[in-house]
């Protein structure tokens, strides 16, 4: 393939690519519909609890830079999660102003319940896929890495060879 343009021809390799990552994406989209409305959750909402649950004391800086918006935008989101009680804010020991964010008892079951959805809903997803589940797992691997090189997460980052 030489270039994006060739997009406009319809049956391209481009198309057929684009295509079927489309129609990957809404297949599995129904497992995070599903959550959100479960759990009347948005998917910035899931985030916040699964970086918490990652990283039990991270504050809501660190959380902002995880996830490329502003701390303003992330006090948001977490003063929503905190409002339904899944998340607890603790005074930080050498600076006050930073404020450690743990889950509480609440929030933990529910990223403990809406993981379980998720890898269920990947093991019947693999089980299905049979024979072809090796060969799917390679091509996943080489697109993630090629999303990767054509798009780094940190803009002064070069892409690697």
């Amino acid at each position: 393939m030489s270039s994006v343009s060739e997009t406009t021809t319809p049956d391209s390799p481009l198309q057929r690519f684009t295509e079927n990552y489309w129609r990957c994406v809404r297949a599995l989209d129904i497992l995070r519909l599903r959550q959100w409305e479960l759990h009347n959750l948005t998917l910035p909402q899931l985030r916040i609890l699964f970086n918490v649950a990652e990283s039990p004391g991270i504050t809501v800086n660190e959380l902002a830079a995880i996830l490329g918006v502003t701390v303003s935008t992330t006090s948001g989101l977490v003063a929503k999660v905190a409002d339904r009680g899944l998340v607890m804010k603790r005074v930080g020991k050498d600076d006050r102003r930073q404020l450690p964010l743990e889950l509480t008892a609440t929030g933990r079951r529910l990223t403990e319940e809406v993981a379980e959805a998720g890898d269920h809903f990947m093991a019947e997803t693999a089980l299905a896929l049979g024979d072809d589940l090796d060969e799917v797992s390679r091509a996943l691997a080489v697109l993630a890495e090629a999303a990767a090189r054509a798009h780094p997460a940190d803009p002064t980052e070069e892409s690697a060879p």
